[in-house]
């Protein structure tokens, strides 16, 4: 079933089965703000810490706002100055589409949404339907313009916060590359190995989350490319796990942002599947890891989350 309602005072796509709902926010960047487990009544996003959204514009400043539910990051997450075609471009903050407004309409049981980039002339085309237990959302990123432009994907989706959770990662991992600079990690840059280490001359479980009295934030990125597009979290005290499954082919990088009060006092976390590494054009065009979306091209990719009862 979906349906227009209103979820937190915000115009919302509600999507429901039988043993899951979910809800988007059109005006907020096709922002995935709920997905709730009906048999558990487990909600997996981070809410709202905030009575109201506020109204963001293109360039402001991400973490002046309500960081909270699954975001979309495009075309960069690091603001910066990027250069196309002999002319500087302002990437924004955490990209253009986290505070863009969308269009959409209802297809069936598919919610659709769209936008169109004043900034680089791209249309952006994302697609959310419920099966089950699965939201499955897919995503079409055309380039529309004359000029091609270096672009980063990552999706930004904060996940709820429990200190006994466990963060499961592809297979394969071996190496963990930490990017922020941590009380608990050190330096960015630092190498440790997957899943055990002892950064700092402390045993670190990369697969385990900081307690929340640690006041920290911490981000690592998987050492090069996933072997599988598989990731996800445990949830031991709820019995429920929620799974991510897209393709790794397109999506091969995969980074890790934990809170445990260190931002703004919030607690969260969040698996960050992207197609390029990491979160700075700058830094991906130098790590070899940028993709360029050429005139006519499209980005087309999906990801599915799922609930699983442990």
């Amino acid at each position: 079933m979906i349906n227009v309602g209103d979820y937190q005072g915000e115009q919302a796509i509600l999507l429901s089965s039988a043993r899951a709902s979910a809800a988007i926010l059109p005006a907020r960047g096709g922002k995935v703000a709920s997905f709730f487990d009906k048999e558990k009544q487990f909600e997996f996003l981070f809410q709202n810490p905030r009575s109201v959204y506020s109204d963001a514009k293109t360039g402001d400043d991400f973490a002046l706002f309500e960081a909270c539910g699954l975001d979309d990051a495009f075309p960069s997450i690091n603001s910066g100055i990027v250069e196309i075609n002999g002319s500087p471009v302002a990437y924004p903050d955490h990209g253009e589409i986290w505070s863009a407004p969308f269009r959409f309409s209802i297809d069936g049981d598919i919610a659709r949404l769209w936008y169109r980039s004043p900034l680089l002339g791209y249309s952006y085309q994302k697609s959310c339907q419920l099966f089950d237990k699965t939201l499955s959302c897919t995503w079409k990123i055309a380039n529309e313009g004359r000029q091609s432009f270096p672009y980063l994907w990552a999706l930004h989706g904060l996940a709820v916060y429990r200190p006994d959770m466990q963060i499961v990662f592809p297979p394969g991992v071996e190496k963990v590359i930490n990017v922020l600079q941590s009380s608990r990690l050190g330096a960015p840059e630092s190498e440790y190995l997957f899943p055990l280490d002892t950064p700092l001359s402390s045993p670190y479980d990369f697969t385990s989350v900081p307690s929340p009295d640690s006041m920290t934030m911490e981000k690592y990125f998987v050492k090069g490319r996933v072997s599988e597009g598989i990731a996800g979290y445990r949830y031991p005290r709820e019995s429920v796990a929620v799974m991510l499954q897209y393709d790794s082919r397109i999506l091969p990088y995969l980074g890790f942002w934990i809170t445990a009060g260190g931002f703004r006092g919030d607690c969260n976390c969040a698996l960050e599947p992207m197609t390029g590494f990491y979160d700075d054009i700058r830094i991906a065009s130098k790590n070899g890891a940028i993709n360029y979306l050429e005139p006519g091209e499209a980005l087309n990719f999906s990801i599915n989350f799922s609930f699983v009862t442990l």
